[in-house]
């Protein structure tokens, strides 16, 4: 789609929605932004890299000729300077926006996630730590901003190398066959591996064990359906493979920082 205006350039803090609540920890800016329903926005882009929740609501995002539907529970990455455009906000849209400054990263020697990221759709965003964050945003205490910066580094940093070509492979079986029973020696046969090898190398490239990988993909998937369905909690935990809604709570507060039933209130 050709731009039919020069997009704006959004300045650190601000969006194109209106502010709700605003703190900032340190080089980090956190933002709860409202949408009117029906609303679109001019063609933007952002001066610092930000990260979005959608808590509510939703709209259809025009970007480098794609368009995509945004919907509540999805976790997104934005590049600074790609311009793109939302259009037709739904009724009651919230979002929560997470958003850092150079300072951050020439404070902790670390790289801006690329703008692959943007287009990931796998990058399970909200299992990583943006819920964790958003949790801290609403806590807002002492201890927040240590906490926050602890967050962010995990959110930023990368699951994987470029290396070796097993990587991505096997991350790519694991998203195909998370809700089925899955196993080291599957893996390996899978991939032509040892069994050994995915046991030693596996946490240096994904920085957690294949089976803290896989509850990751299940709690993404769970918190898109608590804030995007009619489902019970009971249901939630059995669609999303946990054994039972204890397992599935304890488990989602523990990658997530919150209950699923405080997430399913805000």
């Amino acid at each position: 789609m050709i731009m039919e205006q020069r997009p704006v350039q959004m300045e650190k803090g601000t969006y194109v929605g209106r502010t709700v609540r605003e703190h900032i920890f340190g080089h980090i800016i956190t933002t709860e932004t409202s949408y009117a329903e029906g609303f679109t926005s001019d063609w933007h882009y952002h001066a610092n890299p930000h990260f979005s929740h959608i808590l509510h609501g939703g709209s259809k995002e025009m970007i480098q000729g794609q368009s995509d539907l945004n919907v509540v529970g999805d976790g997104l990455y934005y590049f600074p300077g790609i311009a793109h455009q939302n259009i037709g906000y739904q009724a009651g849209t919230r979002i929560f926006n997470l958003e850092l400054e150079p300072g951050f990263f020439k404070l902790y020697d670390l790289e801006i996630p690329s703008a692959d990221l943007m287009f990931d759709e796998n990058a399970y965003l909200n299992a990583k730590g943006l819920i964790r964050a958003m949790k801290e945003h609403y806590l807002h205490d002492a201890e927040s901003q240590m906490g926050m910066d602890q967050i962010c580094i995990s959110l930023i940093r990368p699951d994987e190398k470029l290396y070796p070509e097993w990587v991505p492979k096997i991350k790519a079986v694991m998203q195909e066959c998370w809700d089925q029973p899955l196993s080291l020696p599957q893996l390996a046969n899978e991939l032509g591996l040892h069994p050994v090898t995915i046991s030693k190398y596996f946490s240096r490239y994904f920085n957690c064990s294949a089976g803290e990988f896989l509850r990751r993909i299940k709690v993404e998937r769970a918190a898109g359906l608590i804030r995007n369905s009619h489902h019970s909690l009971t249901e939630i935990a059995y669609l999303c493979g946990f054994a039972d809604q204890a397992h599935f709570t304890k488990t989602f507060q523990r990658i997530t920082g919150m209950l699923p039933r405080q997430y399913e209130r805000l």
